[in-house]
């Protein structure tokens, strides 16, 4: 729907609204039509004149605020913050608060909304204050998910991680969504890592660890629990962790082969890691973890690493493999040709230079990092390897 179709919309239920809310069974239809209000027509004038603004300003001051027109009061001032006039949609949930004749559900309705206007507003503190009064005085109520899910966003945009996870568990037993068990689960990687930063090992370990029994499929806290793991020197206990991604979700698996690698040259050489990488390659290949096997096969039979090399990139084509091929090329070249490959290579490397890496499966915001939480949606655990042939 286009904007002025929107309007026009509210604008009908605007009239409807007010009538209803004006009319009496006594009253006849020339009483209503001198009855309503200057501010009325005023604001149809803006409206057909596409001043869309002063338009529901007009209709706001002529709506009177009953039982009938409190929707659509608490609608406008929902339009209001979206469209960045945050003080006008406070100033009207704090007139619809100030009549004694509304409910107290319709009161926790205008006190969440009022919440969410702090917010937008950055009045954090006041925000804080309204959403704790309303999860004590309205425990077990229809409003109390909702509740917790403010006081979680606002917890979160402040990184009070502690907060966040106190106030998450209540709101994964209320709600148990997979949307929040995910969230929940990143809070505690978050308490890990300022732990990391300080050096505090076992409680960062410890928080990776809760993050896990929160949310089974947690890819990040099993990398993070493998990082403390090496800093103390487990590399045992450290590839468990790592192995461990490749059954939460495949699509990590070459995030974690670097971390692999040194884990198992630290401990067991290079059999168990080959073993690993033929086994993850069998059941979803990627260009990481093909080039790791042509890496190993190169120091053993060139000619071979080169055979496999060709035949993985006719069953998983990418644009990293052929840029890898040509680089094998070069080295057994001359003159001529290998000026050709070099300048072939030079091309296709600055085209997987320029290509994003990650993707979030959520809004679709790519990048070249890895981001825990999508920049874009603010979503969490949604951002992946780009598979494919302009990624894995």
């Amino acid at each position: 729907m286009t904007e002025v179709g929107l309007f026009l919309v509210l604008f009908v239920a605007l009239f409807v609204g007010w009538t209803m809310g004006r009319k009496t069974p006594t009253k006849k239809s020339k009483t209503l039509k001198k009855s309503i209000p200057n501010d009325y027509f005023r604001g149809l004038n803006h409206l057909l004149n596409d001043q869309h603004s002063e338009a529901i300003d007009a209709f706001v001051d002529s709506l009177e605020v009953n039982s009938e027109t409190f929707d659509i009061h608490l609608t406008l001032g929902n339009l209001f913050r979206k469209k960045g006039e945050i003080q006008k949609a406070i100033n009207i949930h704090q007139n619809l608060l100030a009549r004694p004749e509304i409910s107290q559900r319709e009161m926790r309705m205008v006190q969440l909304e009022l919440a969410s206007d702090f917010m937008s507003a950055g009045l954090l503190d006041r925000a804080g204050r309204l959403l704790l009064n309303m999860a004590s005085t309205a425990r077990k109520s229809e409003f109390q998910p909702k509740i917790l899910t403010l006081l979680v966003d606002l917890y979160e945009f402040e990184q009070s991680w502690d907060k966040a996870i106190q106030i998450g568990s209540e709101l994964v037993k209320e709600t148990a969504t997979k949307k929040e068990i995910k969230r929940l689960g990143h809070f505690h990687c978050e308490m890990a890592q300022e732990h990391q930063k300080k050096e505090q090992w076992k409680p960062a370990y410890q928080q990776y660890k809760q993050a896990l029994e929160v949310d089974p499929t947690c890819v990040r806290a099993s990398i993070g629990a493998a990082d403390v793991l090496k800093k103390q020197n487990r590399y045992r206990d450290a590839i468990k962790e790592l192995k461990h991604v490749a059954e939460q979700d495949s699509d990590f698996v070459s995030v974690i082969i670097p971390q692999l690698k040194e884990c198992y040259q630290k401990v067991w050489g290079s059999g168990g890691y080959i073993k690993f990488l033929q086994e993850q390659n069998d059941i979803k290949p990627s260009t990481t973890l093909i080039m790791a096997l042509v890496e190993h096969y190169m120091d053993n039979d060139r000619e071979y690493a080169e055979m496999f090399l060709v035949e993985q990139l006719r069953k998983h084509p990418t644009i990293k493999g052929f840029k890898e091929l040509i680089n094998i090329q070069i080295a057994d070249s001359q003159g001529y040709n290998q000026q050709h490959l070099s300048v072939l290579y030079e091309l296709i490397d600055q085209l997987v230079q320029a290509k994003h890496k990650y993707q979030c499966r959520q809004c679709g915001f790519s990048g070249h990092q890895l981001h825990w939480q999508c920049p874009s949606c603010k979503t969490w655990g949604v951002v992946k390897p780009i598979h494919g042939l302009e990624g894995e």
